[in-house]
This record gives structure tokens, C-alpha cells and sequence, in this order.
């Protein structure tokens, strides 16, 4: 007797046909998350660009960097607050890029850290809460464009800079001894504040310069007119720059 022939009655898909009903999903998925990291990539390329002392974009600030290394300024690439802090010191220089986006806590740390020991301060644009913080006294006034001003201040570095890019924010202070320059209806778009006129305690502190705009710093613009004069006289006064 011819046994009967054995038939499968499994329902359970082979490894192949799993393979073959989810391949175009993985597809797209493996697609999506490139896609992911490729614009997260240019995101963040386009944040380490813009006034990075390493970055040779249009808006980048390697030449400036360049530069003051050529002239025996060494210059500390720092990401916190705390590093700031930690960088420092009698003959160091802090620019403060974007302070616009510091928290109250990291504002009081960094005025902690600049009245204790640092010789300049550099703010780039302040708003009000940057300046409570770190320039008190001083007003933000309504920004004008950026485009070629006349120094009109006796401060020595504008002058020998000549005409240069400024514009932004404008700023007001009643400090006596403050150097106003590069004006726009009165109000200055560069505004150095002596030490004793950002209410510092500790005669260590330095002074402190405040700029409505950055793009004197940038690449494509630190060739043009007094801009680089300028920027390496505002970043170059001391042998040590923490940016």
C-alpha cells in the first residue's frame, strides 16, 4: 500500500518571504535615517561655521585667528561656561560669540569669572539680559544696519582702524569714562566700558567692549576697509584669546 503523500500545511512565512515583504520598508527607513544624519550634519556645519576660529566659510573666522597667531596670540576654542571660567586670566582676552543664548546661571558664572581675573571682554551684539549681567548699566538700544562707519571717538584702536563695518545693536551708558564709537544717530555700535563701569569688585577686572555687530570677524568681510585693524586690536591687546 503507496503511503499518502505528505503535504505541508504550514502557514508560517520562510525567511525569504519575510525578507521580500519588509525589505521595502527597511529601504525606506535605512533612507529616512540617512536623510537624518545628512541634514543634521549641515546643521550643525552651518553652526560650527559662523565665527568659528577654525572654520574658512564666508562667515567663519579662520583668517582672523590666523592672524593673531601670527602675532603671538594664541587663541582657546572653548564650548561652556565653565571652561571659560577655567581659561581665565590676567593676560587673556574672552570673546563671548553669542551671549544672547546663555542662561542667567551661566551669565552670573562667566561675570564671576571676568571681574576675578580676565583682562578684556568681548561681547558680540548683547541683548538686555546679557548686559544686566555682564554690563550693567548699559541699555541696548534698537539696532541699525551693518555698513561703513567713521570711527568718531578718540579711542586709539578706532582710530587707527579707520572706517570698518559696524552696526546692530546700539547701546547707551552713562559711564563717564566709556569710549563710544562708530555712532548712529549718537548711540555708538562699539562701546568700551573701563573696568570700574561694569560694576566690577576685584581691581583685576578688565575692561569690557561691547559690538552691535560681528561681521567685521567674518572671512569675507575682515579684508575690507579698517575691519581687520580693528578685530586684531579688539582680540589682540593681550597673548591669550579664549573664544
Amino acid at each position: 500500500m503507496t503511503a499518502p503523500t505528505a503535504y505541508s500545511t504550514s502557514v508560517s512565512p520562510t525567511a525569504a518571504r519575510i525578507w521580500a515583504r519588509s525589505r521595502g520598508l527597511l529601504i525606506a527607513l535605512l533612507v529616512l535615517a540617512l536623510g537624518g544624519i545628512t541634514i543634521a550634519a549641515l546643521k550643525s556645519g552651518e553652526q560650527h561655521g559662523r565665527l568659528d576660529p577654525r572654520s574658512a566659510d564666508p562667515t567663519g573666522s579662520r583668517a582672523l585667528a590666523t592672524l593673531l597667531s601670527e602675532r603671538g596670540v594664541s587663541t582657546r576654542v572653548v564650548t561652556s561656561t565653565a571652561e571659560a571660567a577655567a581659561a581665565a586670566g590676567p593676560d587673556t582676552t574672552l570673546l563671548v560669540t553669542n551671549p544672547n543664548l546663555l542662561t542667567d546661571r551661566q551669565l552670573n558664572a562667566l561675570r564671576t569669572a571676568t571681574e576675578r581675573a580676565t583682562a578684556r571682554t568681548v561681547l558680540l551684539a548683547p541683548d538686555q539680559v546679557a548686559l544686566d549681567a555682564l554690563a550693567p548699566g548699559t541699555r541696548a538700544a534698537e539696532p541699525t544696519d551693518t555698513t561703513v562707519r567713521a570711527p568718531d571717538c578718540t579711542l586709539p584702536a578706532a582710530r587707527r582702524a579707520g572706517d570698518a563695518d559696524l552696526g546692530g545693536v546700539r547701546y547707551r551708558t552713562s559711564a563717564p569714562d566709556a569710549d563710544r564709537c562708530y555712532l548712529v544717530d549718537g548711540l555708538p555700535t562699539l562701546l568700551r566700558l573701563p573696568d570700574d563701569a561694569t560694576g566690577g569688585t576685584d581691581r583685576a577686572a578688565g575692561d569690557t567692549v561691547l559690538l552691535g555687530s560681528p561681521e567685521l570677524f567674518y572671512n569675507h568681510r575682515l579684508a575690507e576697509r579698517g575691519n581687520a585693524s580693528l578685530a586684531l586690536q579688539l582680540l589682540g591687546s593681550h597673548r591669550h584669546l579664549v573664544w
